[in-house]
């Protein structure tokens, strides 16, 4: 009876280091935000989204469209119809090397509970603050992309 249980844990063993991949850390879930350039959109470029342990991670960068070389000029937000449900704003604005009208890539994570799953489908919109009056400044909407799963 011994021989058979030292036979049985062998074949755990086995099965054990040869498990599917399928059974591993399954691989993190991505998307992305393709922003186009358009009329009264100038900002064109991607972000790439990625969940961790922490948040999530964004990596990106726009080949033009960023008038402003401030940084806090520039909201980056996740809307869903007209409610902000996340706000990449501060993270960008932390990150963001802004030279001629473009910025260069970058990369943050920002915590949050939320998940891709969460904000899929959902548009990623860039807006940036401008002077429409003597002393008066607003946000306005200068980029837009939907955010598509990989």
């Amino acid at each position: 009876m011994p021989k058979l249980l030292s036979i049985a844990a062998v074949l755990l063993a086995t099965a054990a280091l040869t498990a599917s991949p399928a059974l591993a850390d399954p691989a993190p879930v991505k998307a992305t935000a393709d922003f186009q350039e358009a009329v009264f959109t100038p900002v064109d470029g991607v972000l790439d989204l990625e969940e961790t342990p922490d948040g999530i991670k964004v990596t990106g960068s726009f080949q033009k469209g960023f008038a402003s070389a401030a940084p806090t000029d520039y909201q980056l937000v996740v809307l869903d119809g007209a409610e902000v449900v996340l706000d990449f704003s501060k993270d960008f604005q932390q990150v963001a090397e802004i030279e001629a009208a473009q910025v260069t890539e970058f990369t943050f994570v920002t915590k949050t509970k939320q998940k891709i799953a969460d904000v899929r489908n959902e548009d990623v919109v860039v807006r940036q603050l401008v002077d429409v009056a003597a002393g008066i400044k607003v946000q306005a909407e200068i980029g837009r992309a939907k955010i598509e799963k990989v």
